[in-house]
Formats: structure tokens, sequence, C-alpha cells
């Protein structure tokens, strides 16, 4: 049985009205407390293995910089234009160039759909097929309560490993002398994390109406997948250019925030994709009738 919300909640922390009007609110938010804590520490072991994996690669790569500096300037001259486009138009002879190529344009973005799908992919669909969800609903807690938690034991995960790249990517631009600015780091962490948000919110949508987590994870990943390759290598046709933008990767890889800052634009496209995609999971998760509580 999972663990995360398996221990029951006693009628002493139901939602109420007794205490007047402060009793419901009390209850709610405990509900909501303890469903946040144990969803946090059901995945952390999971996330924080991500998280340290993304530390150590964004120290790593400033490390590697002085003594393949010249290797990658005389690279960079023989390189066709399309593979400079592939990674973003950066050269591979600057600090941003190496950063962006050896860790923002892949593996951040799939550290954190992984964290995304690991996290959101057992938040409900997980405690179903673990046949403890009817348990909690039945017991008090609200729907509303219940997903409001999971969804914010997700962000929590997803801000962990954000943070731990972004302090990866400082200790190597330190020991590295990459000179790049902590601003364009700190932009670059928040925009994986906001890319990671819009994942997250496909998977825990997907697992709230499907209800089966292993189907949500994949059908996740296959977006991501087919979405990167369709942002990746359209744009290697001048007449598919304009189709590279009509995906779920586009919004991330349009822009590069360690060179350009934060795209107000893409940020809202992904923030606004996040937030539908998640509105749609809740009214969905309300209406399931398949669903005790």
């Amino acid at each position: 049985m999972n663990l995360m919300t398996a221990a029951p909640i006693t009628p002493s922390t139901r939602d109420s009205t007794s205490g007047g009007g402060r009793g419901p609110a009390r209850s709610v938010g405990r509900h909501f407390a303890t469903i946040w804590a144990r969803a946090v520490g059901d995945k952390l072991v999971l996330v924080s293995v991500l998280a340290v994996y993304g530390l150590v690669i964004g120290a790593g790569v400033g490390a590697l910089w002085p003594p393949l500096r010249d290797t990658f300037a005389d690279l960079a001259q023989n390189l066709p234009a399309a593979f400079d486009q592939i990674l973003g138009g950066i050269s591979l002879a600057t600090p941003e160039g190496w950063l962006h190529a050896e860790m923002l344009s892949i593996l951040a973005p799939g550290f954190l759909i992984a964290a995304a799908i690991i996290s959101a992919g057992a938040a409900t669909a997980g405690e179903e097929q673990a046949r403890t969800l009817g348990l909690v609903l039945s017991s008090g807690v609200g729907r509303t309560t219940f997903l409001a938690a999971k969804t914010a034991a997700v962000v929590t995960h997803l801000l962990l490993v954000s943070v731990a790249m972004f302090l990866g990517m400082v200790i190597g631009n330190a020991s590295g002398d990459m000179g790049i600015a902590i601003g364009a780091l700190a932009s670059s962490a928040l925009w994986v994390f906001l890319f990671g948000l819009m994942y997250a919110a496909i998977a825990l949508t997907l697992g709230a109406l499907l209800g089966d987590r292993r189907l949500s994870s994949a059908i996740t990943a296959g977006i991501a997948a087919v979405s990167f390759v369709l942002a990746t290598f359209l744009p290697l046709n001048d007449a598919l250019t304009g189709w590279a933008k009509v995906n779920l990767w586009y919004p991330y890889s349009g822009n590069v925030p360690v060179v350009d800052g934060i795209d107000g634009g893409l940020a809202a496209v992904m923030v606004g994709i996040a937030v539908v995609v998640a509105l749609v999971g809740l009214v969905g998760f309300r209406r399931r009738a398949d669903l005790r509580g």
C-alpha cells in the first residue's frame, strides 16, 4: 500500500463546521499539509538523485571549460551551420555556448521532465492503482484539496531539481572561470523550471483523468520526445521552419536565457499551458463518477 496517504484521517481531522467558520479552514489546511508532506517524501529519494546529478553535471561542465576551450574554439570554425542551429545558434567557442550545448539544451529539460513524470505520475494515478485514493477521499478530504496538495508537492520536487542545477552551474561557473553572469544562470534555472512545470501539469492531468500511472507517464514522455524532434529538426528545412513552433518543446528551445535572458512571451506560454492543463485536470478529477469521496 502506498504510504503517501495511506494513513487514516480520523474523524477529528475531517472537514467539519464545528468551531465556527474557522473549523473547516483549519481542517482543510491540515489535510493539505499532511498530503503535501507525504507526497514530497514519497518521491524524495528519486527526485534527489536527479537533483544531485544536475548539481554534479552543472559543476562538471564548468570545470571542463578551461582545458577544452581552445579545442572547441577550433572545432566551432569547422562545424556546419546546421549544427549551430540545433544548439540554438550559439557558438561552442563561448562559455554560454558550451554550457548550453552540454547541459541546458537537452540534459536539463530532460531531468525536469523526468522529475515531473516521477512526481506527477504517482500523484493521483499511483494512489488510485494502489487502492489508497478512495480511502483518502472517503475520509473527509475534498478532491480539490487532495489535488492541490499533490500539485504543490510536484512543484516542490521541480524546484528542488532546478535549484540544484542552478547551484551546480554557479559552482562550475566559478571553478571554470567562465564569466557568465549569475543572473543569466538564474534565468536558465527558472526557464527549465517553467518547462518542467508544463510537463508536470500534463502528467498530473493525464493521471487524474485516466487513473493509470504507466499510461499517463508514457503519454507525457511521448509528447516530450515527439516535441523535441519537431522543434530540433524541422528548422533545418526552411519550408518546415514554421511548423517547428507548433509543439511543446519550442517554448523552451525558442529562447536561450543564458544569452538573451527571459522571454516574457514564451514564459507566459509555458505558464499558461500549465495552468490551463491543470485546470482541465481539476475539473475532470472532480467530475469523475468512478471514484469514492
